[in-house]
Parts: C-alpha cells; sequence; structure tokens
C-alpha cells in the first residue's frame, strides 16, 4: 500500500458521504474520514442519507446496513439506481454481505473497522475514485 501522505492527496478533494445511526460511532468515523477527505457529510439513517445524496451528488458513500427509516442496502441500491458510477462501501457489524457485496456495494468491512484496513479499502478503490470524480 502505498503510505497515507500520497494516499490523501489523491483522494482529498473527493465528496463522501457517510451515513450512520449511532452516534458514538458515527463521530469517531467522521474525525477520521475528516483526516483524509476535505468535504465530508454525514446523515443519521437511509432516508436522510438519500436526500442528502440527491441534493448534492457524493463520488464516495459509506453506509452502515442496519438503520432506522430505511436500512443502508436499501438506500444504496437506489443510490446505484441514480449514479451508477458512485463508490459504495457498506461498513456493518452484520454478516449480512453475502448478497450485498455483488449487488449493493464496491467495498465491505466488517465493524470494528481498523484504520489500516480502511485506508486498504480506499487504496484497492483508488483508480474507481479518481475515474470520475463527482
Amino acid at each position: 500500500m502505498s503510505d497515507f501522505k500520497q494516499l490523501r492527496e489523491d483522494l482529498s478533494a473527493i465528496c463522501v458521504l457517510y451515513v450512520e445511526d449511532e452516534e458514538k460511532i458515527r463521530d469517531e468515523t467522521l474525525k477520521f474520514l475528516k483526516k483524509i477527505f476535505s468535504c465530508v457529510d454525514s446523515a443519521t439513517n437511509g432516508e436522510e442519507g438519500l436526500k442528502l445524496f440527491k441534493e448534492k451528488g457524493y463520488r464516495l458513500v459509506i453506509a452502515d446496513l442496519k438503520m432506522p427509516k430505511m436500512n443502508g442496502r436499501d438506500m444504496l441500491l437506489k443510490i446505484r439506481k441514480i449514479d451508477k458510477g458512485a463508490v459504495l462501501i457498506v461498513m456493518s457489524a452484520s454478516d449480512s454481505n453475502i448478497d450485498v457485496t455483488t449487488t449493493v456495494c464496491d467495498a465491505y468491512m466488517n465493524k470494528p473497522v481498523m484504520f489500516t484496513d480502511f485506508l486498504e479499502t480506499l487504496e484497492s478503490l483508488r483508480e474507481r475514485l479518481l475515474s470520475n470524480p463527482a
């Protein structure tokens, strides 16, 4: 994996939407995401996340699966219909990645997510993220 500084330099201008209903996890993850990306927004459920996506469009969406109002899977399916080029990452403690990874998202990460694992995932998606910036 290339170094963090280079990854941050390459990806810093990408706008990210992070959707997570658990406040403590959301706050901690947002701190981390803001170390990489200069444009980071968050939502607390799938309905709110979908609304933000429709308003702003994002190159990268990171979402939990189990959330109130609209679950992450349904939200990501709707986002995929709106923008086939958006890069979608599921970050969940749920073990329902069987059907999710091939149909809904580009990467699946089990919580708790380690810093290095997240960076490796971003590294593997770097070319997709940079190929068609929003």
